[in-house]
């Protein structure tokens, strides 16, 4: 069984991966995390030295080799479906859950904007804003299961997933 978390930054995909792989006791891959891990960079870094254009090509590579691994928690990263290929293949998953966060709770989780770096300018709580816009039909598209963070707890969130699961 494998599951995909999509949401944009901020809504908890990571913390929220953490629990449910512990649950059900299966490998968590954070993509974000992998990635810097691959290449021995950070995501500010990558996007420095590439461009948000390098980082999703490693981004879409990266989607298309986990896609062959059977089980697992996979936590995106909140612009994963901005490429069609990456939507591509979230659309031939069983199980994609929506972790759809306002974005007054994604300015709150990413006031430490150092680590984010489409945040890092003068205004990014607009940010945030024209994104969620532009991307919440994409995150809806590619998904079967939606949840509010901002009215759920992780747990509850973690309680939720497992009931769709059937398991």
């Amino acid at each position: 069984m494998k599951i995909f978390l999509v949401g944009p930054m901020g809504s908890g995909k990571s913390k929220i991966g953490k629990l449910l792989s512990s649950q059900l006791n299966l490998n968590l891959i954070d993509i974000d995390r992998e990635i810097e891990a691959k290449f021995e960079k950070t995501i500010v870094d990558i996007f420095a030295s590439e461009g948000e254009q390098g980082f999703r090509k490693k981004e879409i590579d990266f989607l298309t080799e986990v896609n062959e691994i059977e089980d697992a928690v996979v936590s995106t990263g909140g612009g994963i479906i901005e490429a069609s290929a990456n939507r591509d293949i979230l659309n031939k998953e069983e199980y994609v859950v929506f972790l759809n966060a306002s974005v007054e709770s994604q300015f709150q989780a990413t006031k430490d904007k150092t680590k984010r770096p489409l945040l890092n300018n003068e205004n990014p709580r607009q940010v945030l804003e024209s994104l969620y816009e532009h991307r919440l039909e994409l995150y809806k598209s590619v998904s079967n299961l939606e949840l509010s963070p901002d009215l759920l707890s992780n747990e509850d969130i973690v309680k939720e997933i497992i009931n769709f699961l059937n398991v």
